[in-house]
């Protein structure tokens, strides 16, 4: 059996976000972040500033997201991945990293999967 490894990247990036998205700043920022398809989650993020716009708010976060599994392996190809996001802009990836799946995720796995 084969332990299918996730790969998490640590980014800095800024996130458009609407002034009448529903819920605070933050959820914002990570439903729009999630919306990219280099994306499979995301697993904590930071706002570390934020400049306001007429219709949007322009926040700074510092993000760890769960890859998709079509994203290279680089920092930059990562980087990339995330600036095709509408509203994802000044993408910086500072760390791409592997981690076993958590034991909690193979406990509901059924057996023989």
């Amino acid at each position: 059996m084969s332990v299918h490894r996730h790969r998490l990247a640590d980014a800095s990036l800024t996130i458009a976000v609407s002034r009448s998205a529903p819920g605070d700043l933050a959820e914002g920022a990570e439903t729009n972040l999630r919306r990219a398809d280099a994306v499979d989650a995301v697993e904590s993020l930071a706002i570390c500033g934020l400049q306001p716009g007429l219709n949007d708010l322009t926040v700074e976060v510092e993000a760890t997201v769960a890859l998709a599994a079509d994203v290279g392996d680089s920092p930059d190809a990562v980087a990339d991945a995330l600036a095709e996001q509408f509203g994802v802009n000044d993408v910086s990836v500072a760390a791409v990293r592997s981690v076993p799946p958590d034991s909690a995720d193979r406990a509901a796995t059924p057996v023989g999967e």
